[in-house]
């Protein structure tokens, strides 16, 4: 249904076009009768100002319709008719109107796609001025010698020479005239009811052009008839008006010229105000895009700040309930874990002797699983404490931090073939002391257990200013790990080795990132296998 409606729709707009096309032509024929004629040495020059109709349809709808006009309208023929005289050479002006047609049809079809400059109205009217020269000076002059060989049937007072000098005047008086007449439907063309006729997109940029190219054309026709009412009053001492009443051949090309200038002087001006206008709605609706745009982020911004609130809310939310959770495991596993290590403990004082090496070696082992869960829940317990923890800053010698917790963990290890090596100058911090002690126990116990195969084993702890933190390190030259492996040893549980080589519940790490990054800092680790690791930490100027 569509479908059929949408080529009805067509089928109207092609008949309309056509039947315009062929009355313009008509009306442009019957208007060569009425063109105004100019006497050059016996010779007849004709302004057939009709074939801008035609040329209208041309530049509105393109080569088919244009062609259409001028063959079915009859428009083709009127140099036979005005130019009889010429014979054969009646041709050339024919052939001209043809190639002047197609060509500004032509142009028309391809600015509808593209803006270069090939498809300028001007620009063709160049190329067609090149072509129509090269057909006058080449093609006329044999037509006119073959009047002499073959008068033609239609007309047999033909002229049978022709001068140069004539020739070109008359290709030159072609050119003006056409290129006069191109102006004029330029013109024409951006007037909003002559668009309408035709069918063509307005725009409303376009609704003044018509009061400006009126007014235009009015001022020149004014500013014409105060000049010639002065030269006839003064200069031929006419009566003022006898010269508009009985007005002659000169006051006519006057005012034909006069309106033909400002009309083409109006186009110019009706094109410059339309652009502008254009530029200025062009603005208008970008700034209004803008505003909308505008609008939009704003309100997008705005729902998106409410989104990231609420997430973070939840996400807040989820991280307490979560810890809540570790503390209350970790807390509630120890009196049952406890439970268990004591009755494996009494089992084997009580009836160890009456049980077999199996039966002990089994008890052993629950004792010792038992000791293991006891030590990762307190871990567990620690980092959710630490988690909830609220900072107490006070300021701390970092050096002394050291010290007394490097001997609290050489007593636990139980060896003194430990040494301990201070690196920088080590400030005084404001930090909570007993988390940053808790910082410097897990670095340095770790240091100490994987060293504990070395001879001596060589802990250093330094510092280092950069330009807005402090830099603590605590280095071993223990065996180290896979740089690879570095980002996963700040994840609870997460160890790169084996229990059964070195004791502990990967927790320590996790602990120490936690509490840094409470003050702000960063924590990462660097370590080569069998080279030892490094640990890192930051704490910045601002909690000094």
């Amino acid at each position: 249904m569509i479908k059929n409606m949408y080529v009805n729709q067509l089928k109207d707009i092609s008949l309309y076009k056509i039947f315009v096309s062929v009355a313009m032509g008509f009306f442009g024929f019957i208007g060569i009768f009425l063109s105004s004629s100019f006497d050059f040495n016996g010779f007849s020059v004709n302004f057939t100002w009709s074939l801008i109709l035609p040329l209208l349809v041309s530049l509105a709808w393109g080569i088919k319709f244009g062609v259409v006009s001028i063959i079915l309208g009859l428009v083709i023929v009127y140099p036979f008719i005005l130019g009889s005289y010429n014979g054969w050479a009646s041709l050339v002006p024919a052939i001209s109107l043809c190639l002047w047609i197609i060509i500004h049809g032509y142009g028309s079809q391809k600015r509808e796609k593209s803006k270069s400059i090939y498809f300028n109205i001007y620009f063709l009217q160049f190329v067609y001025i090149i072509l129509r020269m090269l057909i006058y000076l080449f093609i006329f002059p044999l037509l006119i010698r073959l009047n002499n060989i073959q008068p033609p049937v239609w007309n047999t007072d033909i002229i049978t020479s022709i001068d140069n000098e004539l020739l070109l005047l008359f290709a030159i008086k072609g050119i003006i005239v056409e290129s006069i007449f191109l102006a004029l439907c330029d013109a024409l063309l951006l007037l909003p009811f002559v668009r309408k006729f035709f069918r063509l997109k307005t725009t409303n940029s376009a609704k003044h052009n018509t009061k400006i190219m009126i007014t235009i054309v009015l001022f020149g026709l004014s500013f014409a008839l105060v000049i010639l009412a002065i030269h006839n009053y003064i200069i031929d001492q006419h009566h003022i008006l006898y010269w508009l009443l009985h007005p002659n051949e000169k006051t006519k090309i006057t005012f034909l010229l006069t309106t033909i200038l400002f009309f083409i002087m109006g186009g110019i001006t009706v094109r410059y105000v339309q652009r502008m206008l254009e530029v200025q709605d062009d603005l208008r609706i970008r700034e209004k895009q803008l505003e909308n745009a505008v609008t939009e982020i704003k309100a997008l911004n705005e729902g998106l700040e409410q989104r990231i609130a609420n997430r973070t809310a939840e996400l807040e939310t989820t991280v307490s309930e979560l810890e809540g959770f570790a503390y209350t495991i970790s807390h509630d596993l120890k009196s049952p874990l406890r439970a268990i290590e004591g009755y494996s403990t009494m089992m084997q004082e009580d009836y160890g002797r009456a049980l077999n090496n199996d039966a002990n070696e089994m008890i052993e082992s629950i004792q010792d699983i038992s000791k293991n869960m006891i030590c990762l829940t307190n871990r567990l317990l620690e980092y959710a404490i630490t988690s909830k923890a609220t900072l107490k800053k006070e300021q701390i010698d970092v050096k002394n931090i050291v010290s007394t917790v490097f001997n609290e963990q050489k007593f636990v290890a139980s060896t003194s073939n430990i040494q301990l090596k201070f690196e920088g100058e080590f400030p005084t911090i404001s930090v909570d002391n007993t988390l940053f002690k808790q910082v410097m126990s897990n670095g340095i116990s770790n240091a100490i257990k994987f060293s504990r195969n070395k001879e001596t084993i060589q802990i250093t702890v330094g510092c280092k200013k950069t330009g807005n933190a402090y830099i603590f390190y605590i280095k071993d030259n223990g065996i180290g790990f896979n740089m690879k492996y570095s980002d996963k040893l700040f994840h609870v549980f997460q160890r790169l080795h084996r229990t059964n080589d070195f004791e502990g519940t990967g927790i320590g790490l996790a602990t120490i990132k936690k509490i840094i990054q409470k003050h702000g800092g960063n924590v990462w680790i660097e370590g080569e296998e069998n080279q030892g690791a490094t640990l890192y930490f930051t704490i910045p100027f601002i909690n000094d």
